[in-house]
């Protein structure tokens, strides 16, 4: 599989993802910083990429039936090690599907650190879940 990111997000994440051996380029590599999404969404599907993003108009695209190669989300409050280990996971565990089928949108979403505890909290004292 291979990656493009947009513009929003870092060098850092893009190295972190480069130094896992992942064939990511970035938009300003590929000389596309600040065009549309419309003009990266046709980039992508002419290179066969996956585009990670934290913005959400791709996923708007994605509803609106766009064409694509793949799409994964990021939610911007997700910390850069986390969004690693997502990306890693979708590409060990998802790469025939990406092959077979293009359109995929991925979500990797942000948890808050006391939702869990919430939850187990209100589960145990009978209030649901």
């Amino acid at each position: 599989m291979r990656y493009y990111t947009d513009e929003n997000i870092s060098k850092a994440l893009i190295n972190s993802l480069v130094d896992k051996d992942l064939d990511v380029l970035s938009c300003q590599e590929a000389g596309m910083l600040t065009t549309s999404d419309v003009e990266q969404l046709l980039f992508v599907e002419k290179e066969k990429r996956i585009i990670i993003t934290r913005d959400d108009d791709f996923v708007k695209w994605h509803k609106k039936g766009a064409k694509h190669a793949g799409i994964i989300y990021i939610h911007p409050k997700m910390p850069d090690d986390d969004v690693v280990k997502g990306i890693l996971q979708i590409h060990e565990q998802h790469a025939r599907q990406f092959q077979r089928k293009a359109r995929r949108l991925y979500v990797i979403q942000y948890q808050s650190p006391h939702s869990g505890w919430w939850s187990k909290l209100k589960a145990f004292l009978g209030f649901g879940g």
